[in-house]
């Protein structure tokens, strides 16, 4: 399957470092707080979207060093389950996730589907739109646009300059009795429109008593005739009525003769302005019809039915057919050819409205299915994880689907609204992360990053998720982690025992890491079940007879061993290894009562069934001793060694330099104080932080200097 290698610097506090990430498989990358987890996963989210690395500028002083990340293939889409994700993708007041449809229902099945859909739909694209005859008369109904226009319930003209000219009384073509004698002008079709602008800017130039044309001077009623001329015509009145002439010129092929001669009156004769309206708004009536008609075609002919409308596809199709007997003035032998075309076109498509249906039908049948698989696999999980609600899935009104949360109780379920305020922070993030697995499966990613997903739940939440994710796929519409590209951060040991111990996953689909930074310089090692993961007891044991090992660690091991058994159980051993831990000339009890000689003889006995060579006498003499501790804790390379080594000089000291934070994590390590059935190979795997062991060697530097 292959593999992916990165190489990362100067991100926060990675100086330089470098990890591998299998393809096809689950990469868990294993290490303590502070590794710089959280930093790989945004590098690598910002590096597949080529955005800039600067939010990521390292801590140190070197203003000369960069942000950078290398990868040996190109990673298209990284997706990253995180705070962000959380955040702005789920529980949107009472909206699960954003893009329900995509996320739950958009299945590999069902684009196949739905792509035959688009195939058969593709056939019903009618050939309307490309006759002449119809594109001529769409761009007719263009060109008259706004002339004359319905009010929004169809019932009156409203007002246009292009109605008020032709309501005029006295227009180019009714002239007024006392300007007949310009009649050769007015009522030429060339000359009239100019011919009155020219005239109308002439007659501002009378002021001196004269013609201003030929310096005659003017006649008794001049002035009358003057204002008679002015009020009667104004070009651009004139132009609006020659134009609505020329537009009705046009449409006279589309119309009744009779029909468009009661078109033409409304301007050149004088009727009333109650007929003229009626007309002009009968005539407007059976544009607007056909313009709708016309755009019905051209919409049908672009776009895509949604999955509602081709249910009632017939009806839509049908509402497509003009409706002759609807026409009063469009009734033209031309307008019949069209209407009959048309109308004969639509009608070819029943057919095929016959066969979509039933494919419709089939993929609301998969989508009814889909829903109900996610809702189930949605709530399986809820119910296992231990949280009270339900998910639902609804189809809206356009076909979209909707996805919300449920609260079910006597029976009956609530819609929950404002999903964040009832939801805990654990169910929050819990139920993030199973839609975060069916967003990744929608987007389908080269690399799914989970930033430490599972540390904050309880065992039983983590057990459920776990196994959620990453299980096997059983049927179509199973949606799952498995055999993906998936890198895991954690700081949370459960993974590794779920996957490389318990083997929850084939060992070929699983690759699992333990990564560490020391001093900024990022590294990985491998982890394996059986030589590396073993259970405490079986652990401890081999320390305990590994004969290489300094006997303060053995001592040590031993105890653990004995707390591991219960300590009241074995009170007697437990208290000689203890009196001997804490440096103790004679074994005590812990309230510092002397042992009995036969209680030390049954003690020795026991413990040298493991511890072979036990002597106490001998032990405190030559190991339990100040020097020789001090001695042991500087040539000892093994951080949890070292640890062990200073619990032991700690007897001596209450070591009050160092905070009760550093004293904690060191007591459980000595102890058992935590909940952790196994661990990793602790002479081989680096577990103690960094910080923790600087800050002991700091504390040894000062008050036992290296001899």
């Amino acid at each position: 399957m292959g593999s992916i290698n990165v190489d990362i610097e100067n991100c926060n506090n990675i100086v330089r470092g470098n990890f591998v990430i299998e393809k096809g498989k689950l990469n868990i990358k294993y290490g303590m707080n502070g590794t710089g987890k959280s930093t790989i996963a945004k590098a690598l989210a910002l590096f597949s979207k080529n955005e800039s690395l600067s939010i990521l500028e390292p801590f140190s002083s070197d203003e000369s060093a960069e942000p950078a990340v290398n990868i040996s293939e190109q990673l298209n889409t990284v997706l990253v389950f995180d705070e962000e994700f959380v955040n702005t993708l789920v529980f949107q007041e009472s909206i699960l996730i954003e893009n329900a449809f995509d996320v739950f229902i958009k299945t590999p099945n069902y684009d196949k589907r739905r792509a035959l859909l688009d195939e058969r739909l593709k056939t019903l694209k009618v050939s309307i739109g490309s006759d002449e005859r119809i594109i001529q008369l769409r761009d007719d109904i263009r060109n008259f646009s706004g002339k004359l226009v319905l009010n929004n319930a169809g019932t009156k003209l409203n007002s246009t300059t292009s109605l008020k000219s032709i309501l005029k009384k006295e227009n180019l073509f009714n002239i007024p009795e006392s300007l007949k004698k310009y009649s050769p002008f007015i009522a030429d079709d060339k000359l009239s429109i100019n011919w009155i602008d020219w005239k109308t800017k002439g007659e501002s130039y009378d002021q001196k008593g004269i013609c201003p044309f030929c310096s005659d001077e003017l006649k008794k009623g001049y002035n009358e005739e003057k204002e008679t001329f002015n009020s009667t015509y104004k070009k651009a009145d004139s132009q609006n009525l020659k134009d609505m002439l020329d537009l009705f010129e046009c449409f006279k092929k589309y119309l009744d003769p009779e029909k468009y001669l009661e078109l033409v009156s409304c301007i050149k004769s004088n009727p009333d302005e109650e007929t003229i309206i009626r007309l002009l708004l009968t005539f407007t009536s059976d544009l607007y019809y056909l313009k709708v008609q016309l755009e019905k075609f051209q919409l049908f002919d672009s776009t895509v039915f949604s999955d509602l409308e081709i249910i009632k596809l017939d009806e839509s199709v049908g509402d497509l057919k003009i409706e002759s007997a609807l026409l009063n003035y469009f009734r033209s032998p031309l307008m019949t050819e069209i209407v009959d075309f048309i109308n004969k076109q639509i009608g070819y498509l029943d057919p095929e409205i016959s066969y979509l249906k039933n494919d419709m039908k089939r993929l609301k049948s998969l989508m009814e299915s889909t829903i109900e698989t996610c809702s189930n696999d949605m709530n399986s999980f809820l119910n296992s994880a231990g949280i009270q609600y339900k998910v639902g899935i609804n189809i809206d009104d356009v076909g979209g689907a909707i996805a919300v949360l449920q609260y079910q109780i006597d029976g009956k379920c609530t819609t929950i609204e404002n999903i964040r305020d009832h939801l805990s922070w654990g169910e929050r993030n819990a139920f993030a992360l199973i839609l975060f697995m069916f967003y990744a499966e929608n987007k389908n990613p080269d690399l799914i990053v989970l930033d430490d997903p599972i540390s904050s739940f309880d065992s039983n939440k983590k057990y459920a998720i776990i196994h959620r994710l990453f299980a096997k796929a059983k049927c179509d519409g199973f949606n799952t982690l498995y055999k993906k590209t998936v890198l895991m951060l954690t700081h949370d040991f459960e993974p590794i025992i779920d996957f490389v111990v318990v083997g929850k996953l084939p060992k070929e689909y699983l690759s699992a890491t333990f990564i560490q930074n020391k001093n900024g310089c990022l590294s990985e090692k491998k982890i394996s079940n059986g030589s590396d993961v073993k259970p405490v007891i079986q652990e401890l044991l081999h320390h305990v007879r590994d004969g290489s090992l300094n006997e303060v660690h053995r001592v040590a091991f031993l105890r653990k061993y004995y707390e591991h058994h219960g300590i009241y159980e074995h009170r007697d051993v437990y208290d000689i290894l203890s009196s001997l831990i804490h440096g103790r000339q004679f074994a005590t009890r812990n309230d510092k009562t002397p042992l009995s000689q036969g209680t030390i003889d049954n003690g020795k006995k026991e413990i040298q069934k493991y511890f072979v060579d036990f002597d106490y006498d001998q032990l405190i003499k030559d190991c339990f001793n100040e020097t020789e501790l001090i001695n042991l804790y500087y040539s000892e390379k093994n951080a949890y060694l070292k640890l062990q080594l200073f619990r032991v000089l700690m007897r001596n000291d209450d070591a009050g330099e160092i905070e009760d934070t550093f004293i904690k994590f060191i007591n459980e390590s000595y102890h058992i104080e935590n909940d952790y059935a196994y661990y990793l190979n602790l002479l081989e795997y680096d577990m103690v932080p960094s910080h923790i062991i600087e800050t002991i060697d700091g504390y040894m530097n000062r008050v036992y200097p290296s001899p």
